[in-house]
């Protein structure tokens, strides 16, 4: 593999390290999300030092392992942002409902 191709993909792992970091310094991240980002933040501390530090042909395992971990990592945060999401449609409704019920108890009063 060019060092090129290596240069490339560490570049992407440290900003998905980076990212990561980002998010576990937000204090509302707690529980299931947080342990996963946690994880998340330590496979890809494992894949960095394996592009840095190792001649790849002698850790091709551990790459294509490193990849399959980070893939299911990827599908649990999509399930939970999905459930995210779903509860935020869910307040948005709930926010435009009492909105509206302000406004006609607003006029209601005016008379």
């Amino acid at each position: 593999m060019a060092n090129t191709e290596r240069l490339s993909v560490l570049t992407k792992v440290r900003e998905s390290k980076k990212a990561t970091q980002e998010l576990l310094e937000d204090t509302a991240i707690t529980g299931k999300d947080r342990a996963l980002l946690e994880g998340l933040e330590a496979q890809l501390d494992e894949t960095e030092d394996a592009l840095i530090l190792g001649e790849l042909s002698d850790h091709i395992d551990d790459l294509k392992a490193a990849s399959s971990q980070l893939g299911k990592v990827v599908k649990k945060m999509e399930q939970s942002a999905k459930k995210i999401q779903k509860i935020a449609d869910g307040v948005a409704d709930a926010a435009k409902a009492l909105k509206i019920l302000a406004d006609i108890a607003a006029k209601a009063a005016a008379m």
